[in-house]
């Protein structure tokens, strides 16, 4: 099983900017050219953060809809094995066989409503385990055929207006642009431009800090001068 890991460096002046827009370090798995991406993960900003994860995810359905600002919510899951073939029923997840599809998962709909399905995983914040999280959704019709594709791109940003597990329009996130008009809320939701880091076997560890030139987020480490309290 690898390993993965995002160390997060925020000098002082970024925590007093980070505080005063009333925002959260955030992380989401990049969805490409979707209308919608799954807020994963939110933390308050400190010096210094490590998010953690494994390869391992897990497999879900859901009753909630794949809308604009729903948070979604996990109702049955299920360790996600590449190349295999899971079934909602309409009460449980099960495994139903094998699809061959390398580095995805397969899921059929056996019962008598739409559902959303996806991936998860369980990520740690400063070795402090959170519970599963969403990563992706799809909706899936009774007796449809969905697929779900282990990505290895995450998102890291500053969000407030959001929750873990909120459905958001891509274009609510800077730097986005899609076909599908941002939908009627009332929901108030600030985004920065985000990072996209790719996660692999040659970059399992990466290190990046928050410049308070820009207010984003950029690879590399943290100038030593001045910038963190001791």
């Amino acid at each position: 099983m690898s390993a993965y890991a995002l160390d997060i460096q925020i000098g002082d002046e970024g925590l007093r900017t980070i505080s005063r827009a009333k925002m959260s370090v955030a992380l989401l798995e990049h969805q490409r050219d979707l209308d919608y991406q799954i807020v994963a993960l939110m933390t308050p900003a400190t010096n210094h953060l490590q998010i953690s994860w494994t390869d391992a995810h897990l497999v879900y359905s859901s009753a909630y809809a794949v809308e604009a600002y729903t948070v979604l919510r996990i109702n049955s899951q299920s360790t996600a094995l590449s190349g295999r073939t899971f079934d909602f029923d309409g009460s449980a997840l099960k495994q139903h066989g094998t699809s061959g599809l390398p580095g995805a998962v397969q899921f059929t709909n056996s019962s008598r409503n739409m559902i959303t399905a996806g991936l998860a995983r369980t990520f740690k914040v400063n070795g402090s385990e959170a519970a599963p999280t969403i990563l992706s959704a799809v909706p899936v019709l009774p007796n449809g055929l969905g697929t779900l594709q282990f990505g290895m791109e995450i998102m890291l940003t500053l969000l407030s207006g959001t929750r873990v597990g909120m459905v958001i329009p891509s274009q609510a996130i800077p730097g986005y642009s899609t076909t599908t008009r941002l939908p009627q809320s009332a929901h108030q939701i600030a985004a920065q431009p985000p990072l996209v880091l790719n996660f692999s076997a040659g970059s399992a560890t990466q290190t990046v800090h928050f410049d308070t030139a820009n207010n984003v987020f950029v690879t590399g480490s943290l100038s030593l001068t001045g910038a963190i309290s001791q």
